[in-house]
């Protein structure tokens, strides 16, 4: 008999694939937009604040620290300041951009929430699809299967078996809450063992990783720039990647796929992006833009995330237009992912 489970994820699968496809042809270098050029002419104006919807240390919060000096560059010598809104989801960090004034003066840098809050159908007091203007994408990180330190399954293989006999109440599964990419990676977890598990959920991935490494929780997803670190010091297991192919960069080599570990045909990846409040005037969503795909091309900046295993975006995705394009066709990916992770836990 068909197993209505395995179709699902075939079908996540096969529009991951197409996805992939119709960006990696768009990016293409006779159809991408003008290059960004220099921004040299901006003026220093009053301060932006930057608001990162999770607790500081997380993958969101490093990689906009890290991108702050060249966009301040890029925008003249502008200050730029990084307020953390720390809540499960990021919601409300995106809640509070979405009421700012659109005078560019305040910014949302965000991941993959964007477009899964949406996707999750809870009750927000904004909408995460219409409320924002969008600036343009930045990089693409890839996540990280993650064990705590005292945890018996010590390679992939065991990992597995531990997970298939242990009932799903007793794994302690971490994440930053509903809507954030730890989230849905452990979406993906619970739906490939069938199980559910105690969820603990944080208000950004930093807390989540200490609650790991004090043995305070089971598993934890994470991406790449924050398990770097505790990976090489051997504070943490890491177990699998969550792209298709394995990393030989120190200190993910080693690590096996998810596709290799459940034998099954499934990937994620997680962007980042920039936002402001709707309503934002289109010389000043201009006048940013420009100044993202400045920075977003700093020789150093590039060189030390790409260290970290992110991909840089590259291509109509960088632009406005193509930004909320991209995150208009997810939206229904995310739905089905939900919808067959969640199937898979009932």
């Amino acid at each position: 008999m068909p197993n209505p489970h395995a179709s699902g994820l075939q079908m996540v699968a096969s529009h991951l694939r197409r996805l992939a496809r119709h960006w990696i042809v768009l990016s293409l270098p006779g159809l991408v937009l003008g290059a960004a050029g220099t921004v040299a002419s901006a003026q220093a104006g009053d301060p932006i604040v930057i608001v990162v919807p999770y607790a500081q240390n997380g993958p969101t919060d490093r990689t906009l620290r890290a991108m702050v000096k060249p966009l301040s560059q890029a925008l003249g010598g502008t200050p730029i300041t990084v307020k953390n809104v720390a809540s499960p989801g990021g919601v409300d960090g995106l809640a509070e951009v979405a009421k700012a004034p659109p005078d560019g003066r305040t910014l949302l840098f965000t991941n993959t929430n964007i477009a899964l809050l949406p996707a999750l159908g809870e009750k927000l007091s904004f909408d995460p699809r219409n409320d924002f203007a969008y600036l343009g994408l930045v990089l693409e990180s890839p996540m990280v299967v993650l064990g705590r330190p005292a945890l018996e399954a010590q390679t992939p293989a065991e990992l597995a078996e531990w997970l298939a006999r242990t009932d799903g109440k007793q794994v302690r599964l971490a994440d930053a809450g509903a809507g954030s990419a730890s989230y849905l990676c452990g979406l993906f977890l619970q739906s490939l063992v069938r199980k559910n598990f105690s969820r603990a959920d944080f208000p950004g991935s930093a807390p989540a990783m200490t609650a790991l490494k004090d043995n305070k929780v089971d598993i934890l997803c994470d991406q790449t720039p924050s398990v770097k670190g505790p990976l090489a010091a051997k504070e943490v297991r890491g177990y699998a990647l969550t792209t298709s192919t394995p990393m030989t960069m120190s200190p993910f080599a080693g690590l096996t796929t998810l596709r290799r570990m459940f034998s099954r045909e499934l990937e994620l990846s997680i962007w980042h992006g920039f936002y402001a409040p709707k309503g934002l005037p289109g010389n000043i969503q201009a006048k940013l833009n420009a100044a993202i795909r400045q920075a977003s091309a700093d020789p150093a900046f590039v060189a030390d995330q790409q260290s970290q295993g992110v991909v840089m975006v590259t291509g109509r995705r960088q632009t406005p237009e193509g930004h909320k394009a991209y995150i208009d066709q997810t939206i229904p990916l995310w739905q089905l992912i939900v919808a067959v992770s969640k199937s898979g836990t009932k």
